[in-house]
């Protein structure tokens, strides 16, 4: 049974004249991963900040049901005064002295810190490290309840694979904000969703919150349909009888069956009338709509089959990023581009853009196609433009039809009319971001580069974006750690990993299986009899054979070549 540790009751938050939240209940208890969830400046921060103990309500209360209740709060982009990750542990760990649960090596090791690691500059630290020092700082101490703000934000693939089984295994209660759709699916049980107005529970990961909101609007919808049905009908049956009282008025003169008729028809309109006022005032009210980013389809070009063709590709700086890169992008294809974070996907997407040179063998662009780039720091906005002058320079020839469609396609990203005089530089990231998807998708672009798209946007616009990119006919190279947009988008991944480039056919879906399968293999190694290696090695030899006989750019070579990877793997372990 789970216990109860923290209750909320009422609580509410205001800056200034903007309410943020109010009418905020809940309860968390012992040992449960809880999710919450709502749009973009809807109050999940705040609401986090005000557990921990950072901020105060306006109004409400929080009880703590449990004594002593220990919280800790990990920010979404944690700061660290002290030079080295091993002073900020060993600092901890002192000044938490005996409530200590842990010591710096334990946390060194279980987080995943080197000795190399331990003393580099904190300043220096990628935003995935820091995220890993946060965590192991508060571990130390274990607390009963862990606050964890957007913990996925710069994590790659295998830091993602280690969060998930941190949280499930963690022996305290887990609070998390974040919009990566797959880690709320592994990990939570429920799912708290914040309003402006309260909060709503739903029991589940998050696909069992999404599909309850469905199945609950359409049941309120349906309930409101047929109030207002109901309403309709006694609207018609009144105005049906003043029109009755109206002839019988008319006709009464000084005839008492009339005169009576007129005034029994009066009293029932009446009646009516005020029951009409009371169904329009106790009827169901219409349920929302989810607010989010209005996409628009994209316009695609013209182009060859042949979009991109990589021969033996490397590049290098102070350390080897990748060597003998082999691949085909044709049109159409929607790659992934996965691999751990420094392994060079934003370099190889400035590779195919032109703005850098590869370190050894070729890579061609058909000059037929027309690129479009999203920047993950949104380099290519202007600061000094304002939102509509930057949308508009997308156009090489600004007409009013054009002027329109791009004012109406701000107001669908969420963009006010007083907005749009605003300068970039004055913008949140999350605006700029805004500005940056409205520049792309209103341009005519046959082959669109994404690095981190999702970053900055909300689960609804993650959505809208994902259905915007399924429609996209033109070839799409995507740089992303939202799991659950490679998986319904990719129709290729290009793993980057250890120097190696891999192609894999398929999907990001098919590569995380084959991955699994791999791991599980490695992890549980059987030595090959005689037999079984003299099979592979003949069969790694045909392999070898069948790959030499075909080009790159032929489908079939790129699933010869990953069971030739394959095998190769299986003969030397």
């Amino acid at each position: 049974m789970l216990n109860p540790i923290l209750r909320a009751d009422s609580l509410a938050k205001s800056y200034g004249f903007h309410q943020v939240f109010s009418n905020v209940s809940f309860m968390l208890r012992t040992r449960e991963k809880v999710a919450l969830v709502g749009p973009n400046g809807i109050g999940k921060s705040t609401l986090l900040k005000i557990l921990a103990g950072l901020e105060e309500p306006d109004s409400g209360t929080i009880a703590q049901l449990q004594e002593p209740l220990l919280c800790r709060y990990v920010p979404q982009m944690p700061k660290f005064e002290l030079s080295t990750p091993w002073d900020v542990l060993t600092k901890e760990a002192v000044e938490l002295g005996v409530l200590a649960r842990g010591t710096p090596h334990e946390a060194m090791s279980r987080f995943g810190f080197s000795e190399t690691e331990a003393i580099l500059p904190t300043k220096h630290l990628s935003g995935g490290q820091k995220t890993r020092l946060a965590l192991a700082r508060a571990w130390l101490s274990q607390p009963d309840l862990l606050l964890l703000d957007e913990p996925t934000n710069h994590l790659d693939m295998a830091a993602l694979d280690w969060l998930e089984g941190f949280v499930l295994e963690y022996p305290g209660c887990v609070f998390v904000v974040s919009h990566d759709r797959v880690f709320l699916d592994n990990v939570v049980s429920r799912v708290l969703e914040l309003e402006c107005d309260g909060i709503t529970e739903y029991t589940g990961n998050y696909t069992a919150y999404r599909e309850a909101k469905a199945q609950a609007f359409v049941q309120q919808m349906s309930e409101y349909e047929a109030d207002q049905r109901r309403i309709r009908r006694l609207e018609a049956t009144i105005d049906q009888q003043m029109r009755r009282f109206q002839q019988s008025h008319g006709s009464a003169g000084q005839h008492d069956f009339y005169r009576g008729k007129a005034k029994k028809l009066a009293k029932t309109g009446k009646a009516q009338m005020k029951r009409l006022e009371s169904m329009k005032e106790t009827s169901v009210a219409k349920p929302k709509a989810e607010e989010h980013i209005s996409l628009i389809d994209f316009a695609v070009q013209d182009g060859g089959r042949r979009v991109v063709v990589a021969e033996e590709l490397g590049k290098s700086y102070a350390r080897e990023l990748f060597a003998r890169g082999n691949f085909s992008i044709l049109r159409g294809d929607k790659v992934a581009l996965v691999g751990p974070n420094g392994s060079g996907k934003t370099t190889l997407l400035k590779m195919i853009l032109g703005q850098v040179e590869p370190s050894q063998g070729r890579l061609w662009v058909s000059p037929n196609v027309s690129m479009g780039y999203l920047d993950q720091e949104m380099d290519e906005l202007n600061p000094d433009n304002t939102v509509l002058a930057e949308t508009l320079s997308v156009f090489p020839q600004q007409t009013s039809e054009q002027m329109t469609r791009a004012r109406t396609f701000l107001a669908g990203l969420l963009f006010g009319a007083g907005d749009l005089e605003k300068s970039i530089r004055m913008l949140s990231v999350g605006e700029q971001k805004r500005v940056a998807m409205a520049k792309l998708l209103l341009g005519v672009f046959d082959l669109l580069l994404l690095d981190e798209p999702t970053d900055h946007l909300d689960l609804p616009s993650r959505e809208k974006l994902e259905e915007a990119l399924l429609r996209y006919d033109g070839t799409l190279i995507l740089v992303s750690h939202d799991r659950y947009l490679l998986g319904r988008v990719s129709s290729k991944v290009i793993a980057l990993d250890g120097g190696n480039m891999i192609v894999y056919p398929g999907g990001f879906r098919e590569y995380e299986a084959r991955q699994a399968r791999l791991q599980e293999a490695s992890a549980k190694p059987e030595a090959l009899s005689a037999e079984e290696r003299l099979l592979l090695e003949t069969r790694l030899a045909q392999l070898g054979s069948d790959l030499a006989k075909l080009s790159k750019e032929e489908s079939a070579y790129a699933d010869i070549e990953t069971e030739f990877i394959e095998i190769a793997r299986r003969l030397q372990s």
